[in-house]
């Protein structure tokens, strides 16, 4: 909101200054604007003349002057300085800080927030875990992600699909069937050898007893009974996933089935594509992606030497088809372990004759789950892991949907359930949701006292002096930036982090100031400080699907 405003003033100085021909015109440069540390070098800070300076051949201070020569900012700022051999300092003017103030409280939140995907149809595909055991913890960040990126993406004006890819096609499907088949056989009383490679959990003993008891028509060759298998249980074990999903508050557009590209001939016309284009040859029987020459690392193969398809193949007839639907944003989420795959699927769309940047990856790092400070385990294939409901179980959706989201999505992240079920303010959720509580507490003693809407319609906020005021006020302002910020950057965390910095600066004002109990003129407008900070509390916690309780 100010941030932008400076910054088109910033702008709108470098212009003049291409005029007067004292920056070359071709230059292009987008100035970054940011609250300093030291409250003594202002109220935000830009270092725009160290961006120019290699490329003027000029010292800082001197293309800060000669920016600064060129600048209006009268009407927003009290002073702008140079500083520290460079860097540009405003200071804005009291005024500039109330009036947004008074704009959000007369407006709302939403009127603020801005267009900045202007109807651009995004598909964001995540979770997208096999249908071959239950979701564990390390699904479910990047569940929350992708749910909340989504979110923040249709909050600044993006057309938003969320789409769940199901890998129902391959391996390690017909290993679920194998799976599921000597279990089958084994609780039929048949002695059977189950190998480790197999699915260990305790899930699909509980499939093949199901089988057994509803007398399933299950066919009695091996190869017809393995093939049903797998078809049954991944469809149960999806069926599972949907519903931890939607307990999870994640609900997706679309459930797209890998076998779908198979069956419609999706698969083919791509690798025939790629052939007109001259993108696939033969090598001793295998057909190979000619990768390497596209930013990968070597060529990769498409179709082995026994016919038998890669997952390459259907990737890349998904990321096709993902175009030719009509979106021009495609944003992937993937486990970290699959940052190799990013080149050759760039590669891939570039071959397709895409341009490879509409594919935005963002890699979810591993969750470690704390219990009584101690790390669980976690593997499908062993079943010796913590299912995403048993969490959702032991702390709710609210908590585990804010903690997924307290550090960065690509940096490990350790989820401590002893801290997750305080209910206390170190409990960081608790801490958000209970300042959000709090100011409606004080709303409802307001009104009691006679404090209705039409007086706060007219509460004179130049009486909000108080540095914390102050302090809370820009703060609230700051959230329209840190939802576009986020946004553009594909980092929902920043969220998180700024609630909790906005309701530390409440919880600080609250223990400072009353509210009720003043004169009526400074109570009005202390009122007006905490609408508009409930409507941002508010806001942040619906964009994290995390509930806005007005009691706790």
């Amino acid at each position: 909101m100010i941030r932008k405003r400076i910054a088109t003033m910033v702008r709108g100085a470098i212009e003049k200054c291409k005029e007067s021909g004292s920056i070359p015109r071709d230059v292009a440069i987008s100035p970054l604007i940011e609250a300093p540390r030291d409250e003594g070098n202002g109220d935000y800070s830009t270092n725009v003349a160290f961006s120019l300076a290699r490329t003027l051949g000029q010292h800082p201070e001197a293309i800060a002057r000669t920016i600064l020569e060129q600048m209006d900012h009268g009407g927003l700022c009290e002073k702008v300085e140079i500083a520290a051999k460079g860097f540009i300092n405003f200071y804005l003017k009291a005024d500039v800080y109330l009036e947004g103030l008074g704009e959000i409280a007369g407006r709302g939140v939403d009127a603020f927030l801005p267009d900045v995907g202007q109807g651009q149809k995004v598909i964001l595909e995540f979770v997208s875990a096999n249908p071959t055991g239950p979701l564990h913890i390390g699904h479910g960040r990047g569940a929350a992600v992708g749910d909340v990126l989504a979110s923040l993406l249709e909050k600044v004006g993006y057309g938003v699909t969320r789409e769940y890819y199901v890998n129902n096609a391959g391996r390690q499907i017909l290993t679920l069937g194998r799976s599921v088949y000597l279990r089958w056989k084994e609780l039929q009383g048949e002695k059977i050898e189950y190998a480790p490679d197999l699915y260990q959990g305790e899930y699909i003993r509980e499939i093949a007893r199901e089988l057994i008891e509803t007398k399933a028509p299950v066919p009695q060759e091996q190869g017809l009974a393995i093939a049903f298998l797998a078809s049954h249980a991944s469809d149960l074990i999806l069926d599972g996933i949907r519903r931890d999903l939607e307990a999870f508050r994640v609900f997706f557009d679309n459930y797209y089935p890998e076998d779908d590209l198979f069956r419609n001939g999706k698969v083919e016309a791509t690798i025939e594509a790629l052939k007109v284009r001259k993108y696939l040859y033969e090598e001793e029987g295998a057909l190979w992606f000619k990768a390497g020459g596209l930013g990968d690392e070597k060529d990769r193969v498409v179709v082995k030497s026994d016919g038998e398809k890669t997952y390459l193949a259907s990737d890349m007839a998904y990321h096709k088809d993902k175009f030719e639907r009509g979106f021009s944003l495609l944003i992937d989420l993937w486990g970290s372990d699959h940052h190799g795959y990013i080149p050759r699927m760039k590669a891939a769309i570039e071959a397709l004759g895409q341009d490879p940047e509409a594919l935005k990856v963002i890699l979810i790092q591993f969750v470690t789950l704390l219990r009584d400070g101690k790390p669980v385990g976690m593997s499908t294939r062993s079943g010796t892991f913590t299912t995403l409901r048993e969490v959702l179980d032991e702390v709710g959706a609210d908590v585990a949907r804010f903690f997924f989201l307290m550090r960065k999505s690509d940096a490990h992240l350790e989820f401590d359930l002893d801290l997750a079920k305080r209910h206390s303010n170190e409990n960081p959720v608790y801490y958000v949701q209970y300042a959000n509580a709090r100011i409606e507490s004080i709303f409802r003693s307001a009104r009691e006292a006679g404090f209705d809407s039409e007086r706060l319609n007219g509460a004179d906020t130049a009486l909000l002096t108080m540095k914390e005021e102050t302090d809370l006020i820009k703060a609230i302002l700051d959230y329209f930036d840190v939802i576009e910020g986020a946004a553009r950057s594909l980092e929902p965390h920043r969220l998180t982090f700024y609630l909790i910095d906005l309701v530390g600066k409440f919880h600080s004002y609250y223990n400072k100031a009353r509210v009720l109990g003043n004169e009526p003129g400074l109570t009005a407008a202390r009122l007006v400080l905490l609408d508009a900070l409930r409507q941002v509390i508010a806001s942040g916690l619906m964009i994290l699907g995390v509930s806005v309780p007005d009691r706790m």
